[in-house]
């Protein structure tokens, strides 16, 4: 079954939207939203939790296209961008 998760806040949400939303192809703080969920839900993302920054971050990176989603220990969408491989490696 899908995880479906969302922002802390949907100020959060649109913070992230429009710093993110041209390097992601997003239209919409929707889309942006779905696509961070494909991400996290998509059988070929790696997984692996943060400790660069303490804060015990899941980070959900599909390498085949570099985006990148952290989701916090309560379960919520930190952020969503694209990175690349050796970005992921230092987180």
């Amino acid at each position: 079954m899908a995880k479906i998760l969302t922002f802390r806040t949907p100020e959060k949400l649109m913070s992230h939207f429009y710093e993110h939303k041209e390097a992601t192809g997003c239209e919409t703080a929707e889309e942006y939203l779905i696509k961070a969920n494909a991400v996290i839900n998509n059988s070929q993302v790696k997984v692996k939790v943060e400790t660069d920054e303490g804060d015990n971050d899941k980070v959900y990176y599909l390498s085949q296209t570099g985006e990148i989603v952290f989701v916090s220990e309560e379960g919520f969408i930190r952020t969503y961008y694209i990175a690349d491989d050796e970005y992921f490696e230092r987180q």
